[in-house]
């Protein structure tokens, strides 16, 4: 009995696990032009971090409507994997809200509203590749 709990001590000692984090790179906008825009998705942890930065010139328009805009900035969401999709948070209220939907398949990021009871859903960015990656902890 003793052999058996000092093999599996052992083993769980040195088995490693990994972190599946997904990189969606390259993304565009038609509304907005950037010269970085990407998403990283870590799976295991449930953390959406997009890193962005704008161009000059869209970077003047969105500052002209407000102040508050930063040319450079990183955004953090929780993500969960739903029915084979990755999906942010919800962000509003019961009768309106909306969700950043994570699409492998054709590399894009949709915008889900829903307005009491009715929703839509829009892409807001066309990523150029996903990158998909482990990490060994």
């Amino acid at each position: 009995m003793k052999k058996i709990l000092l093999i599996l001590l052992l083993q769980l000692s040195f088995s490693s696990s990994f972190a599946e984090i997904l990189v969606f790179k390259n993304c565009t906008s038609e509304n907005y032009e950037f010269e970085k825009n990407e998403y990283r998705l870590d799976i295991d942890q449930g953390l959406m971090t997009r890193e962005f930065i704008y161009t000059d010139e869209t970077y003047e328009r969105l500052r002209f409507d407000d102040i508050r805009v930063k040319k450079e900035n990183e955004t953090t969401r929780v993500i969960i994997r739903e029915n084979g999709l990755i999906i942010s948070e919800i962000s509003g209220y019961p009768a309106f809200y909306t969700q950043m939907i994570f699409d492998t398949f054709d590399k894009t990021i949709k915008l889900k509203s829903v307005l009491n009871n009715s929703e839509g859903i829009s892409i807001i960015s066309n990523c150029e590749k996903i990158i998909k990656y482990k990490i060994e902890s």
